[in-house]
């Protein structure tokens, strides 16, 4: 049993290593980044982060989200994860350079919310690259992050209208 603990302390360090996320800093995420702010002052700060299944922009709100009223914000930032300078410069330079080297899996696309406590998600939208089937199967249709879906942790998500 003793020998067991320090075995699983060196896989608990490792496994923890590999779910860290990776803030990501680009001219045009520092651009948008600055605009946001400077339109929105109700934006306290925003991140682009990476993890090896998702990629993530939060915004850190000064005051309790609100779905319709942050309604703009996820457009704003939806139409810079769809962007042809994002594809390039975040997902195939940054992330398949960290992760997914060898399959080139394709990353989630996460848009979260938090309100006055950083640490809480208060809701996000999502979207994938592959569209629906069973994880991992390699003919899974490609969605092209298309199809978003809205969580508030409280109810089952729900597709978010176009």
């Amino acid at each position: 049993m003793n020998k067991m603990v320090p075995a699983f302390l060196l896989l608990f360090v490792f496994l923890s290593g590999c779910m860290s996320h990776k803030t990501l800093q680009t001219e045009q995420w520092s651009g948008f980044k600055k605009q946001m702010r400077s339109e929105h002052k109700e934006i306290k700060d925003m991140e682009l982060q990476m993890s090896p299944t998702q990629i993530e922009i939060n915004y850190y709100l000064d005051r309790k989200p609100d779905v319709e009223e942050d309604q703009e914000l996820f457009m704003k930032a939806k139409k810079l994860a769809l962007s042809s300078d994002f594809q390039q410069t975040v997902i195939e330079e940054s992330y398949f350079k960290h992760y997914s080297k060898d399959e080139r899996r394709y990353p989630d696309i996460m848009i979260r919310f938090f309100g006055t406590k950083k640490d809480v998600i208060q809701y996000e939208y999502f979207a994938s690259y592959y569209g629906p089937g069973f994880e991992g199967a390699k003919d899974r249709p490609i969605d092209a992050y298309k199809t978003w879906f809205f969580h508030d942790f409280k109810t089952k998500s729900v597709p978010v209208e176009p």
